[in-house]
């Protein structure tokens, strides 16, 4: 990866941000610890699969199995869809966030010197959202989009949450990685970070309020933030 094309520091990385998407309506963001295809939990182990039967089996159980949860009930497909991303289970949305500190954490957090993290930036026009009104069933519909979600858990306000919900192309016969996609491959920038880096970048993203802490509310943040703290 060219020297130009890593992040030096936080104070250049969001000055340099201030000159991206100009015509956007809103710029996403998205950290990985690694450089892997752009694509949906559902889709990593084998994106040839088309997964839809099986999606809405799973969404059904939770559904199911949560009835008298309060973050659940009397959800529509796409906030259940979105509670289920957020608590783990697989599905066809992808992480953003509108913040772009809160990508770069993401990018850093596991602290493996020997390996790079990544930031990814997407520009994002009316045109490339989709809405649960004009598309309410989040097992079907034309192409792969950006999903502006209801803000309905502490983790999605915390994280700033975002999505891209992918589509299975029965062209393609594949989930189509971001970086594939005709419509956005243009679209999806990317900066590394280099692995020697990270902790110094934790650490004034801490400073900044960027934590465990704030990113996962609740008794699970708060000790692995005490963890990250007496490592």
């Amino acid at each position: 990866m060219p020297k130009g094309q890593y992040i030096a520091n936080i104070g250049s990385y969001i000055e340099e941000i201030e000159y991206i998407g100009d015509d956007a309506t809103i710029l996403l963001f998205r950290g990985q610890d690694c450089n892997e295809p752009l694509l949906p939990k559902i889709a990593r182990p084998n994106p040839k699969i088309d997964t839809i039967d099986k999606e809405r089996q799973m969404l059904a159980e939770l559904k199911r199995r949560t009835a008298r949860n309060p973050a659940l009930l009397g959800k529509d497909d796409w906030d259940a869809l979105v509670v289920a991303q957020h608590f783990g289970m697989a599905t066809r949305l992808l992480d953003w966030t509108t913040n772009p500190l809160i990508a770069l954490w993401f990018a850093v957090s596991n602290l493996d010197a020997l390996s790079s993290g990544y930031v990814y930036m997407l520009p994002v026009t009316e045109d490339l959202i989709l809405g649960p009104e004009s598309d309410p069933d989040p097992f079907d519909f034309g192409k792969t989009r950006v999903f502006k979600p209801s803000i309905n858990n502490e983790r999605i306000a915390a994280q700033a949450g975002w999505f891209t919900a992918h589509r299975y192309s029965r062209k393609a016969k594949r989930f189509v990685d971001l970086h594939k996609n005709r419509e956005l491959k243009m679209k999806v920038l990317m900066k590394g970070v280099r692995g020697r880096k990270k902790a110094e970048f934790m650490k004034g993203l801490d400073r900044l309020g960027i934590n465990f802490e704030s990113l996962f509310p609740g008794v699970e943040g708060t000790c692995r933030y005490i963890d990250w703290q007496f490592a």
